[in-house]
């Protein structure tokens, strides 16, 4: 018997279902999108960099509930996620994926900077051994910016850590 852990009043409930596209149609001002939670919006073709109108749009498809398929009247075909189209139906889902993003810097940074102060280092000089300025240290230590990937390994080198170790916590 399925469990019914997570239902209400014996409904078992799809996990991650508000992220399921179900329909999209392009219109004249651009592609109209539903969501399985009843959420729908509108993608301008303005925001769509491979598309700028209607009229370069050659094919719609959505071969699963995650990602929509555009192909130009070029031929060339390209992937819109549903992260991306999610917050042109949702005006909640931007702030809570950039709050979640913030957390994630501020996590990042708590950890450059307990490990930089446990090895006894100023940021002037983990920024002189990472190759990096201090002020773009500052501002990672903070979880103001994101490091690109070559400069979170550089700052892992440059600490004595493997990069897992500056992106996730021991457990």
């Amino acid at each position: 018997m399925p469990s019914m852990a997570g239902s209400s009043r014996g409904a078992v409930l799809v996990k991650n279902a508000d992220r399921m596209m179900t329909l999209a149609s392009p219109l004249d001002e651009g592609i109209e999108l539903h969501f399985a939670d009843g959420r729908k919006g509108l993608i301008p073709f303005a925001d769509v960099p491979e598309l700028r109108e209607r009229a370069d749009l050659s094919s719609l498809e959505l071969p699963n509930p995650y990602e929509m398929v555009l192909e130009t009247v070029s031929g060339e075909r390209f992937e819109i996620p549903w992260d991306f189209a999610r917050h042109y139906c949702d005006e909640s889902y931007r702030p809570t994926v950039e709050a979640i993003a913030m957390r994630g810097r501020q996590t990042l940074g708590e950890r450059v900077r307990r490990f930089r102060e446990s090895a006894g280092l100023t940021q002037e000089a983990l920024a002189s051994a990472a190759n990096m300025g201090r002020v773009t240290l500052v501002r990672i230590e903070r979880g103001e910016q994101s490091p690109r990937y070559k400069t979170l390994t550089t700052l892992a080198q440059a600490l004595g850590r493997g990069v897992s170790e500056l992106l996730v916590d021991p457990v």
